[in-house]
């Protein structure tokens, strides 16, 4: 078909898309980094076992990491899972969440939500689905159990986030198609939805010092909800105790997932320039952001070490 139609041969064909893309695509990966000239790895196949590696988040005190991953096939962990792993060795510890023929955990949100720490280290926060929606789950780390069940009035629950003194969670919930910020004890008592409005807003943060809240919107200019013109996401702050909002001036391009530095000062991110997505990192008042990766591929879900470096 490929010669009669083409007038050339299936290898033809091949050899011809092989250059075109080698001409499109090498120059421009000449200009990119490998991750392993500015980065350690941490999760691999061979420290930690398995092939897939998502979400990753760091405890406060920088020993442990939580992810989502599978396993030892030999072992017939072929499942996406909750593990704890070592964040110095990239050792597993142990699984936290078995979600095989579990009905509490239908599903664990791969792509969409990070789990999140406690500040003292022994709770971890995060979202499976149960029964069709989706459950805020608090897990006990030392005995792998869980300590609280939220099932919450919402469609949607994403990106938890601990209040410094580990009294509130503040994460992104939808309900009807809309997504706010909103937070609740964690007791399970209180909850409060602190955006009204049909903007999106998910991934929020708490600031070291519990006074703001960052997070990634489409609410600023130019979006236009009547006329459906919505712009690119950006980094905003929430003021904790008054809901007042604003965007962290100097930003470009598409911006997610900000985390803060330990000192409050500034502001690490996901962002895309050109087709890319790198790290940027921005202070919190706004400001001249600077890029601290440049690889081909996507870099998502930046954290800081507690040292901050």
């Amino acid at each position: 078909a490929f010669l009669r139609e083409l007038g050339m041969s299936l290898d033809d064909v091949s050899s011809a898309w092989r250059e075109a893309v080698q001409s499109q695509y090498l120059p421009a990966a000449s200009v990119y980094q490998r991750p392993q000239a500015f980065a350690q790895p941490m999760l691999t196949r061979r420290r930690s076992g398995g092939e897939i590696f998502l979400a990753p988040v760091l405890s406060n005190d920088g020993k442990y990491v939580a992810f989502l991953s599978n396993g030892n096939q030999k072992r017939g962990e072929l499942f996406i899972d909750l593990w704890l792993g070592d964040a110095k060795t990239g050792e597993r510890v142990k699984r936290l969440v078995k979600s095989t023929l579990d009905p509490n955990f239908e599903e664990l949100r791969l792509l969409y939500s990070q789990s999140a720490f406690s500040n003292d280290g022994k709770t971890l926060a995060f979202t499976a689905q149960r029964s069709g929606r989706d459950v805020l789950y608090l897990l006990d780390i030392p005995s792998r159990s869980v300590r609280k069940r939220l099932d919450l009035p919402l469609d949607a629950v994403m990106g938890p986030s601990y209040s410094p003194d580990d009294k509130h969670i503040v994460f992104s919930g939808t309900q009807g198609g809309v997504t706010d910020i909103y937070i609740i004890d964690s007791d399970g008592r209180n909850l409060r939805q602190l955006t009204h409005d049909l903007y999106g807003d998910l991934q929020p943060s708490w600031s070291p010092d519990g006074t703001t809240i960052a997070f990634a919107t489409d609410r600023a200019p130019p979006t236009d909800i009547t006329r459906l013109k919505f712009a690119k996401w950006q980094i905003a702050l929430m003021d904790a105790s008054t809901g007042a909002i604003e965007i962290v001036p100097g930003q470009a391009g598409l911006n997610l997932n900000p985390m803060w530095a330990p000192d409050g000062k500034s502001l690490v991110f996901c962002g895309e320039r050109n087709g890319e997505f790198d790290v940027y990192k921005i202070p919190s008042v706004g400001g001249r952001e600077v890029r601290l990766t440049n690889s081909k591929g996507l870099d998502d879900g930046p954290e800081y070490t507690p040292d901050g470096k």
